[in-house]
Order: C-alpha cells, then sequence, then structure tokens
C-alpha cells in the first residue's frame, strides 16, 4: 500500500486518492479514500470513483470516518495517532497547500476541451460588468500588461534616426530608434567618430610639443647617435607620456608622419627642424 501515488484525469478535474493497492506485477488493483462526516463530499467522491472504476477498470472502496473509527477500536494504536502520521508524511498532500509538485495539475496540459471551456467562460467574465471582471482587470493592470478595460496611451509615429523607418511609441516616451540594434548603430559609429576626432587632436598635440621641445633642446638632439636613441630622448617621452598618456615610440611616430616610420626617422625629422631652425 502506498499514499497518493498516481492521479486521474476525470474530465471535469484531476483527482487523488488516498491510498493505492498494488498486485505483484506493479498494476493498481485496488484504490481506497478516506472521507470525513460531510455528505456531500462523500457524494463527491463516490463519483469520482465510479467513473474511475468505468473508465481505468480498477475496483475502489470508499471508507467513512465512522467506518473507519469501528475498525481502529479493535487495534493497538490509535485512529487520530494514525491521521496525524499520515499528514505528516512527506508522500501525502492533504491540508498542504497546492503549490508545486503539490498542485493536482502540476505538469499536466489541459485538455483541448477543458481550454475551450475555459475561454469560453473567460469571455463571459469579460463581456459581464461583474466583481470578477473588476478584479481581472486590476490583477492585469499590476502586472502591466495590455487588456481590456484599459485605457490606453496616445501615441505616435516617428521615424528613425539610424535607418529611417517609421516605428509607433507612446506619445511621452523619449525613444527615437526603432530598435536596439538601430540605436547601438548609432551609438556605435558617433564613438567611433568621437574617438578618431580625439586621437587626431591629440597626434597634432604630440607633433607640436615634438617639434618645441627639439627646439629648445638642441644640442641633446643634433648629439643623439641612432643606437643610444631611447635611452637619450627618454626625458621627451616621459613628457609626452605626462602630457597626453601615450608612451609607445610607434604611436608618438604615428603622430609625427601618419605612419609608424621608427625611431631613426624621428629622430631624423627632430635633428632637421634643428638644423634647418624651424618651428
Amino acid at each position: 500500500m502506498e499514499y497518493e501515488t498516481e492521479f486521474f484525469d476525470l474530465g471535469y478535474k484531476i483527482y487523488k486518492p488516498d491510498f493505492f493497492f498494488y498486485g505483484q506485477d506493479g498494476k493498481i488493483k485496488k484504490i481506497t479514500e478516506i472521507k470525513s462526516r460531510n455528505k456531500d463530499e462523500k457524494i463527491s467522491a463516490l463519483k469520482a470513483l465510479s467513473i474511475i472504476e468505468k473508465n481505468y477498470n480498477i475496483k475502489y472502496e470508499l471508507v467513512s470516518y465512522e467506518e473507519l473509527l469501528e475498525k481502529y477500536r479493535e487495534l493497538p494504536f490509535s485512529l487520530t495517532g494514525t491521521i496525524t502520521e499520515w499528514i505528516q508524511s512527506e508522500n501525502t498532500t492533504i491540508h498542504k497547500a497546492a503549490k508545486g509538485k503539490l498542485n493536482g495539475h502540476y505538469n499536466i496540459a489541459h485538455s483541448i476541451d477543458t481550454k475551450r471551456k475555459i475561454g469560453e467562460h473567460t469571455k463571459k467574465l469579460w463581456a459581464s460588468n461583474s466583481t470578477a471582471k473588476q478584479r481581472m482587470v486590476v490583477g492585469l493592470k499590476k502586472s502591466g500588461l495590455a487588456q481590456k478595460g484599459k485605457f490606453k496611451k496616445p501615441r505616435e509615429i516617428r521615424l528613425c534616426k539610424e535607418c529611417g523607418h517609421n516605428f509607433e511609441v507612446i506619445a511621452t516616451s523619449i525613444q527615437t530608434f526603432c530598435t536596439q540594434k538601430c540605436a547601438g548603430n548609432f551609438a556605435i559609429r558617433n564613438a567611433t567618430k568621437s574617438y578618431i576626432n580625439k586621437r587626431k587632436s591629440i597626434h597634432e598635440n604630440i607633433r607640436n610639443y615634438i617639434i618645441q621641445w627639439s627646439l629648445q633642446n638642441k644640442d641633446i638632439v643634433i648629439q643623439t647617435p641612432f643606437n643610444k636613441i631611447k635611452s637619450t630622448l627618454e626625458p621627451l617621452i616621459e613628457d609626452i607620456h605626462k602630457e597626453f598618456g601615450v608612451k609607445d615610440f610607434r604611436v608618438i611616430s604615428k603622430a609625427v608622419f601618419g605612419k609608424d616610420c621608427g625611431r631613426k626617422e624621428l629622430l631624423k625629422f627632430m635633428q632637421k627642424l634643428c638644423n634647418e631652425n624651424v618651428c
């Protein structure tokens, strides 16, 4: 015997009996349902068990609380203790919140007929002025979803700044692009343009700084041999790094010539400035 191991789709609800008796072949031989003194609950359970017997060919037994109490009079343990153990068992769902896996409909899709009935019932609620409809409207408003009965904000058609296509937005929106892709492309292009302009300005300033430094340090520039360029011009490189954040000789050379021509060409350029006294 096991607790609540199977459930049955009765068409109008999912039903999970209390106890299951299995045969040696592992198939269900009998189910037993325990019901309280409530007459209506007994009638409802009897109807469900009859459908199970008819559709699944499984025998059933419906036991009332009174009958169960009478049987326990002959046993060495009480009915109350057994019921408490049953309720507290991890294998039962009785008196437990029907959430997640404890829900009889967990991981089970509605049948087409059930979906149709739900849809028809929902349409009737929307067409009515009932309290249920008001609760539905309030719930959907809180969720932020568009729904029937909700006042829609005025909208307008705008022209995308990137692709030129029309798109619809709320009139108060600050959106200027139709998609995130267009917004991203626009931002990348502007950022690239800004970077290029900034780099061009830095290169011009570096070139001018090298010219001024060369004229102010003629003796050092003219006497620098080609095999000691790095060590001799180290003060110039440090100054450029402090002023413009650039220390790479290749970048400094590119700032002067528009491309990297190497250290020797840079030194030749500086020596020519000193010899010609060009500012």
